[in-house]
């Protein structure tokens, strides 16, 4: 604790507002990354932070004690109780901030660089040697002990602060290949800046001490950086905010992980649900074909020793049976890829589908919006097939002449109403058939919802609404 310091911020009201924002801001870092880290995370570098947001709320209370000590607790030193407690602590805060600055560093460097197990005693080791120096260079309760406060200042910034902004700086610049997956070109920048920002904390908050007649600090002190015109308060300080606003950007690194994993949950979900497609498919269809094939070779063999001249007529159903068995398979195979053949843009999309089906009566098709819309493919596949079901329902049991299909490009998503002026029906009748449940299943799958309205004798609308690029929380805009 240097008293021209303290004197310094007490007499100018300037310095006391510049240290009581850079103690604000490193406490409102570390306040920050304690909220942010309750979400968890699997990077190294979103584990770790934890032990900075420590540092952090400690230094800032530092910071904040030069503000708010009174200079006449300051003088007293340790000769009374609350010179102890003031005083005393305020060196313990000091000290015990950069551990943790060290901690940080030297564990996520480790990481990195697989050190072993016994790293974490590197900064327990220098901490206790800051503790075991003020210690023995203590002079004693009755004495004036403000050149004390100094060495043991000096202490912690050489032993503690810079080592630790120096590996911390190195190990946040390695964490661009680990977080390289999460496809955030931001965090890049962000890792850079908070990596340049604790080099220089390095010079600004650790290098930077008070003169001291020993080396470096007889050198390399505040007195020399004044004569430079350049005060050593404004580099710590500058240095100082520089470290809170980037480590700040750095907490993207929890949203941008929180996005990443429930990207890998849609794709593992999209992989569940095409399982179930193809077992539920495989089942319904081609396997029960093949059994039908397999009882058909039974009963031949049972027409062998009956009645043979059947057997050469009954292979032959057989043979044409297995034939349309693997055209279905290829089929169906064909189709595993329908959605990425089909146009990502849906109102091209529903074009495709207009020019495929045969309705009769005349159809008029308006769209409404202008925004550049992609679907994914399976919401390819899921609109093309509600496109095919709905206006197959018209041909077949409507009786319309006229459709209409309006399409509104939203913001988020779009919205689809195909109207009819056919018989209807009643939506409220039980059952429905297999037709419409589907059509609110590929729905839902795809991320939307599907309405429909209808009454006998005045027609049927359906309305769905899809979002774009694939949100599954399937709940209306």
């Amino acid at each position: 604790m240097n008293p021209s310091l303290h004197f310094l911020t007490k007499e100018n009201w300037q310095w006391n507002l510049l240290f009581f924002i850079y103690g604000l801001s490193f406490f409102l870092m570390g306040f920050g990354i304690l909220l942010k880290a309750r979400r968890g995370s699997n990077s190294r570098l979103g584990r770790c932070l934890p032990c900075l947001a420590f540092f952090g709320i400690f230094h800032g209370i530092v910071e904040w004690g030069y503000n708010f000590i009174p200079t006449a607790v300051v003088m007293e030193g340790c000769r009374t109780f609350r010179g102890i407690i003031f005083n005393g602590g305020h060196a313990l805060l000091l000290g015990l901030s950069y551990f943790f600055l060290l901690y940080f560093g030297v564990n996520l460097l480790g990481d990195i660089r697989h050190w072993p197990s016994w790293r974490k005693i590197i900064p327990i080791a220098a901490f206790g040697g800051w503790l075991f120096y003020a210690a023995l260079t203590f002079p004693g309760v009755n004495r004036d002990v403000n050149v004390w406060f100094i060495l043991v200042e000096i202490a912690a910034r050489y032993m503690l602060a810079t080592p630790g902004a120096l590996i911390s700086g190195l190990a946040i610049l390695a964490q661009g290949d680990e977080l390289r997956h999460l496809r955030q070109k931001s965090l890049k920048f962000f890792l850079n800046g908070a990596a340049s920002a604790l080099f220089l904390y390095t010079v600004g908050g650790g290098l930077l001490v008070p003169p001291a007649p020993f080396f470096p600090a007889n050198v390399f002190n505040t007195d020399f950086m004044m004569r430079l015109g350049l005060p050593a308060q404004a580099l710590r300080i500058f240095s100082s905010i520089l470290v809170a606003f980037f480590i700040f950007r750095l907490l993207d690194v929890y949203d941008a992980e929180e996005r990443y994993e429930r990207e890998k949950s849609r794709e593992r979900e999209m992989i569940w649900r095409e399982r179930e497609k193809i077992r539920r498919d495989l089942h319904d269809g081609i396997i029960q074909s093949i059994y039908a094939l397999a009882l058909g070779l039974q009963h031949c063999r049972l027409l062998l020793a009956d009645e043979p001249s059947k057997v050469a007529a009954r292979m032959f159903e057989l043979s044409q049976q297995a034939e349309k068995v693997i055209a279905d398979l290829r089929q169906y195979l064909a189709g595993l890829d329908l959605g990425r053949e089909l146009p990502p843009d849906p109102v091209a999309l529903v074009d495709k589908v207009m020019g495929e089906a045969f309705v009769k009566g005349d159809i008029k098709v308006k769209v409404r919006g202008n925004r550049a819309a992609v679907l994914d493919g399976e919401q390819r596949e899921h609109l093309y097939y509600m496109m095919l079901e709905i206006l197959s329902n018209i041909t077949r049991h409507a009786g319309a002449s006229q459709v209409w299909v309006d399409i509104d490009l939203e913001s988020d998503g779009f919205r689809v109403k195909i109207a009819d002026n056919g018989k209807g029906f009643l939506t409220t009748a039980p059952g429905g058939g297999h037709g419409l449940k589907n059509l609110n299943e590929r729905a839902a799958l795809a991320g939307g919802w599907l309405d429909i309205e209808s009454s006998p004798g005045r027609g049927t609308a359906v309305t769905f609404w899809l979002p774009y690029g694939g949100d599954d929380q399937g709940g209306r805009p």
